[in-house]
């Protein structure tokens, strides 16, 4: 049984690689987006703008399209009379199947790692007064990183316009204590023949 498992990953290797010589810069763009995020707050949630660039790497088999990108989002809310902010920088390489369909819109699901790099502030503000010469309230601010392996879930669409491409997307990270939904708007612009 070892022995025919290796086999068939052998095939599918050797075959991936020699079809793998497809890729390479197909495209380039942007996307702008939304993101919600509930952690350690219970059912508090907390909603931001997103912002990201990717790369179109061209197919690594038939219908599976390499997406790696970078992306960045920020999140705040007032809670409790304090402030909370969180934001996230991650670098994900993504996979795109391609269903294929007739017309001018063409959906795609897929997965990808990412590495979050979480930035965490919160603070509070309370009244500052002086009592016997000793300064009491004001400001209090603290503030935490952490770094997150995630899996990128995704459903979207392709749709061309002219010399561009624009992606509606919906995405769901799952990264330990720390799991997000978004969704974004790409234009992508390709990049030669």
């Amino acid at each position: 049984m070892k022995k025919l498992f290796a086999l068939v990953a052998a095939i599918a290797v050797c075959s991936t690689l020699s079809y793998a010589q497809g890729l390479g810069l197909k495209g380039v763009g942007g996307s702008v987006g939304y993101t919600s995020v509930s952690f350690g707050l219970g059912s508090e949630t907390f909603g931001g703008f997103a912002i990201g660039g990717h790369v179109d790497m061209g197919e690594i088999s038939p219908g599976i399209q390499l997406i790696p990108e970078l992306l960045y989002w920020s999140a705040s809310k007032d809670i409790s009379g304090g402030t909370w902010k969180t934001s996230d920088f991650a670098i994900n390489a993504n996979v795109h199947y391609n269903i294929a369909m007739d017309g001018s819109v063409k959906p795609y699901v897929g997965a990808g790692l990412g590495m979050n790099f979480l930035s965490f502030t919160w603070g509070y503000s309370v009244p500052s007064y002086t009592l016997f010469g000793v300064s009491y309230g004001g400001s209090s601010l603290a503030s935490e990183s952490a770094t997150r392996v995630g899996i990128n879930l995704i459903g979207g669409a392709n749709y061309a316009m002219g010399n561009f491409t624009i992606s509606p997307e919906f995405r769901y990270v799952l990264a330990s204590d720390f799991n997000h939904w978004m969704f974004k708007v790409g234009v992508t612009v390709p990049m030669g023949k």
